[in-house]
């Protein structure tokens, strides 16, 4: 008889599954394991992480609206300790060229000084200079 091995999923595991196949631009499948992955977080911090990554993901499907939906709700309860959303909604609404938006996000998570992001945030802050003359 065949030996019975236990399985208990846990958000690390779906989120390496996620992570792997978002590796390979397989969105659809990197969603969905991120999307079970955040549903098995045990601390606030894996599930914003789980939910920004998803967002990320979300953004590469072009699916913004979605990432957005998903980065705002996170901001308004986890935003205080987790800046790093401030950047990934900027990053959002400068891809569907809501620049305005973008610059208030940037300069918030800049202004935060978590140092995570801040050469890609600082790059996005003077491509979003550039822009102005657009709004």
């Amino acid at each position: 008889m065949g030996e019975v091995i236990s399985f208990l999923p846990s958000c690390e595991f779906y989120f390496n599954l996620g992570m792997t196949a978002f590796s390979k631009s397989n969105y659809k499948k990197a969603i969905t394991y991120l999307e079970r992955a955040q549903t098995l977080a045990h601390t606030d911090d894996d599930y914003v992480f789980a939910n920004c990554q998803l967002a990320i993901c979300l953004q590469y499907d072009n699916r913004y609206n979605e990432a957005i939906q998903r980065l705002e709700k996170l901001n308004l309860h986890y935003g205080e300790h987790h800046p790093e959303i401030q950047y990934f909604l900027a990053n959002c609404y400068a891809f569907m060229n809501e620049f305005k938006r973008s610059l208030e996000y940037v300069k918030g998570y800049l202004a935060s000084g978590q140092q995570e992001f801040k050469h890609e945030a600082t790059d996005l802050l003077s491509q979003l200079h550039h822009e102005q003359g657009s709004f």
